[in-house]
């Protein structure tokens, strides 16, 4: 239900928002808050009290009174029979106050919502050749390149060609990341009067991309082996853009086998949709040497778009991700690219340079790691909140996990004790998979494992008495994770 959805966006949006006042008191500051930055925005109807009192754990007298305030404050305007709505900006943000503060870090102790890695040594072992060709090259230039760095251009041509794909240094975008690239896609491409099509699930910051756009976003659900081909099929009537992750998928860490991945090329050119294929986590596979392969080989060259990054590899902090497609569009996304920013930093480019040429090691580090905290977390999971299952991925810095109860609830009651968590909903185009949670498997046995406990202490004393009942006694049984049919094709 749309409404729903509204309540579950706002209280991803509200962040850390309870205060020692009165709970009233801090959720209508947040709420402006979120109104005088635009992040909800003049025009928009608020969820109805009911859906977000649900959404955020509280009484629904509590949203009642935090919204009377704020239609006092002029933020919002009641309709008799219609619902609330957003007037628009008040008063100037207050960074330093309230829920926007955490949008950094503040009263958050750890934070379980990303699979963002620990960076790699390699990238500080560069810097020094960054140094000396940034002096002896570059600092007499304007440092301008809307496309991405010219030789940055072709060695990524170079490297999408080895892969299968004949690309040119013309046909290869450079962003500031993969996130970057999806937005540049999803602006340009999704806009209003269009039609895309997602797995459900789906990386949550393209879903949020193309929403912004103002395109229709219809989700096809997702299976063991990707997303379901008969249902895409008939969907694929009517869309114009079709988004996916076939390499790796975020966030279940699946691999769409070859077959599968021959099938959906197969039904893109034969409606003739333009695909999107973001492989930003296909350097993470855990039993592949290489990068798992995606649809650079199966799909249409002239209707296909392929993301990738370095970031996922080597650092985050190293904003250097990359879009290949046909000419014409890569031309269309750098003239928009170059309107916000000109182009990426040269030094990030040139460190990219240097560190392409380690991927092959990187990427063994990459897998001894995460296998080695894959482990770990299982061992944790399986001791401290035993009735949690999950797949086994082949690869990816995440773990899909069913709770078992409603986990944006217990995602609202673990940030109200420090611990941040992305729940289900925030990864479906509708608002599904309500019991799962998104787990990280990079943190330190310690820390994983303290969090995984306090989040067991607040699983609802309803859900306890469910558990306990199904399994026949006290203590929840173990149950052991289980284990997708799929291995990397």
């Amino acid at each position: 239900m749309r409404t729903s959805a509204d309540a579950e966006r706002v209280a991803r949006l509200l962040g850390v928002w309870r205060g020692t006042a009165p709970v009233s008191v801090p959720l209508r500051d947040a709420l402006a808050e979120l109104i005088d930055g635009s992040y909800l925005p003049a025009g928009w109807r608020m969820p109805g009290q009911r859906a977000l009192a649900t959404a955020l754990g509280v009484a629904r007298g509590t949203v009642a009174r935090a919204y009377t305030e704020l239609t006092a404050s002029g933020h919002v305007t009641a309709a008799r029979g219609s619902g609330t709505y957003v007037r628009g900006a008040v008063g100037p943000v207050r960074p330093d106050e309230g829920r926007l503060a955490s949008f950094a870090d503040g009263g958050v102790v750890v934070d379980l919502s990303s699979g963002a890695l620990p960076g790699a040594e390699l990238v500080a072992a560069v810097m020094p050749e960054v140094g000396r060709q940034l002096r002896e090259h570059h600092l007499q230039e304007t440092g301008y390149h809307p496309a991405g760095l010219p030789e940055l251009r072709a060695a990524l041509a170079a490297r999408v060609t080895e892969r299968g794909l004949p690309t040119r240094a013309d046909q290869v975008l450079v962003t500031a990341g993969s996130q970057q690239a999806v937005w540049l896609i999803a602006t340009a491409l999704a806009g209003p009067g269009t039609s895309t099509l997602v797995e459900d699930l789906s990386y949550r910051g393209a879903l949020e991309a193309l929403s912004a756009a103002g395109g229709r976003v219809r989700g096809v659900p997702f299976t063991a082996a990707g997303v379901d081909l008969n249902l895409l099929e008939a969907a694929a009537a009517d869309a114009d853009l079709l988004y996916v992750q076939t390499a790796l998928h975020n966030p279940t860490g699946i691999h769409m086998p070859e077959p599968q991945r021959r099938a959906l090329a197969g039904i893109a050119a034969g409606r003739g949709t333009l695909v999107v294929d973001d492989q930003s986590q296909a350097e993470l596979g855990w039993f592949r040497s290489q990068p798992l392969p995606g649809l650079e080989r199966l799909a249409d060259p002239e209707r296909l778009l392929v993301v990738g990054t370095l970031s996922k590899l080597f650092w985050g902090g190293l904003r250097v991700g990359w879009i290949r497609g046909p000419r014409e569009i890569i031309g269309r996304l750098a003239a928009l690219r170059g309107s916000i920013d000109l182009g990426g930093p040269v030094a990030d480019q040139l460190a990219a340079l240097q560190l392409l040429p380690c991927a092959d090691r990187q990427r063994e580090l990459r897998r001894a790691f995460l296998a080695q905290q894959f482990a770990v977390t299982e061992e944790v999971l399986r001791t401290v909140l035993p009735h949690w299952s999950w797949g086994a991925p082949v690869g990816g810095s995440g773990l899909w996990t069913d709770t078992g109860q409603d986990a944006m609830a217990l995602a609202q009651r673990a940030l109200a004790s420090g611990i941040r968590l992305t729940a289900g909903p925030a990864f479906s185009p509708h608002g599904g998979h309500r019991t799962f949670v998104r787990l990280p498997v990079w943190h330190p046995q310690g820390r994983f494992a303290g969090a995984a406990q306090v989040i067991a202490d607040l699983v609802a004393p309803t859900d306890r008495d469910r558990i306990a009942h199904e399994n026949g006694g006290n203590r929840p049984a173990r149950r052991a994770p289980r284990a997708l049919p799929n291995r990397p094709a």
